[in-house]
């Protein structure tokens, strides 16, 4: 199944639930820190600590993406080789 059609099946039956967190997106790590390990990061007063994305929001998100690739000469279904 294509991710396209992931997102978009995701999107209707699971719309406003929450498909993707970031944590603390302002901060630069100085370590590499594991999943395990971010329950133990304290918020940052001038950053946000958590965000959030809806599967609604994933999936129209994605369909930008993939229009502005479409308007700029990508064909629906092309694959690309990276060198």
């Amino acid at each position: 199944m294509p991710i396209t059609d992931l997102l978009e099946r995701n999107s209707k039956l699971y719309g406003e639930e929450t498909a993707l967190v970031e944590i603390n997106p302002e901060v630069q790590e100085i370590q590499r820190v594991t999943w395990k390990e971010y329950e133990l990061i304290q918020p940052s007063a001038t950053a946000p600590y958590r965000r959030a994305i809806t599967w609604s929001v994933f999936d129209e998100k994605a369909n930008r993406v993939a229009n502005l690739l479409m308007g700029r000469g990508s064909e629906r279904g092309r694959r690309w080789r990276y060198c």
